[in-house]
């Protein structure tokens, strides 16, 4: 059975805790230096990257990852001029082609909702949602929840704020799946209230048990912060008739020196990247600032999922 990562809601907390026990492993040995045996178990594999949207975290460190592994890999990062796509052939018809040249995986990052799934259903082989439009970025996801576990040391009972663009963000929707598999977990959706988050990922998270609410109220909400993972606006996603938000409303979601004095010393700040001006150059210093941290251990965890999609 071919083992499509295309929703992070696929993801159990033993799968979870599997891969993030290997990535750990990987990163002992990264941390190293060592040649061993270790970084070729997927020697004589090939990965294919597609991206028909610009990416730097999570291209480089997928082409990282495959390197360190021993696989091959070919790919192209601009899809969108540079595939047959700009003739006009449909994403099924690439999928179908790339995938019977037998590469043991295909990466893929699309600007339309769905996309993943729409490819899965036609591919031979492994396919990796590396984000499709506004629906979900699951790998990111999991490098985020690697990194919570890595921060404070466990995964439930948290007080987790997640601010900024709720309504566009793939990144919100895929960490707030998986949040809600962990019990005792509370999020705060912290929002101006043109940037609100869907109600699906509401119904989602009441049918896990998991509680919510949603706040304008900044200093408030980190204040009771164990987690506040904030992201930028995604103004590339917005879509004709969309209220923009207000110049006075939107410096109000920036974090600075100020608002980090707001949260507990044992909390943890994060963000998916890049920023812009959502978060101050200032608050890098905080050792509380775990977003570059977290940015390295994708390398470490897309090493452990490309293991377990090529492996049976």
């Amino acid at each position: 059975m071919v083992k499509h990562v295309v929703r992070s809601q696929m993801f159990t907390p033993e799968l979870l805790s599997a891969l993030f026990k290997r990535a750990d492993v990987f990163r002992e040995v990264v941390d190293k230096g060592q040649k061993l045996d270790l970084l070729t178990v997927l020697a004589g594999l090939g990965m294919i990257y597609m991206f028909w949207e610009p990416s730097t975290r999570t291209r480089l460190s997928y082409v990282r990852a495959a390197h360190l592994l021993g696989m091959s890999v070919e790919g192209s990062e601009n899809a969108g001029e540079f595939s047959s796509t700009i003739k006009g052939e449909t994403l099924e018809d690439t999928i179908k082609v790339i995938s019977s040249y037998v590469p043991d995986v295909i990466v893929m990052r699309h600007k339309q909702d769905g996309a993943a799934e729409r490819a899965a259903q036609v591919s031979r082989v492994p396919i990796i949602n590396a984000g499709d439009g506004r629906g979900q970025h699951p790998t990111q996801a999991l490098l985020d929840v690697y990194t919570i576990q890595r921060e404070l040391g466990q995964l439930g009972g948290l007080v987790v704020v997640i601010g900024g663009d709720l309504k566009r963000g793939r990144t919100v929707r895929s960490l707030a799946y998986l949040l809600g598999k962990y019990p005792g977990n509370h999020i705060i959706f912290l929002s101006p209230p043109q940037l609100r988050v869907g109600d699906d990922i509401k119904e989602y998270l009441a049918e896990k048990g998991t509680t919510f609410e949603e706040s304008g109220d900044v200093e408030g909400s980190l204040r009771r912060s164990h987690v506040v993972y904030w992201t930028r606006v995604q103004t590339e996603r917005k879509v004709d008739g969309e209220e923009p938000v207000p110049q006075n409303i939107a410096e109000q979601f920036i974090i600075s020196a100020k608002q980090m004095s707001w949260m507990p010393k044992w909390s943890v700040l994060m963000h998916p990247l890049p920023r812009v001006n959502e978060i101050k150059v200032e608050v890098d210093a905080d050792s509380r600032a775990a977003y570059f941290r977290q940015a390295e251990n994708g390398l470490y965890v897309r090493m452990a999922l490309l293991e377990w999609v090529t492996k049976s």
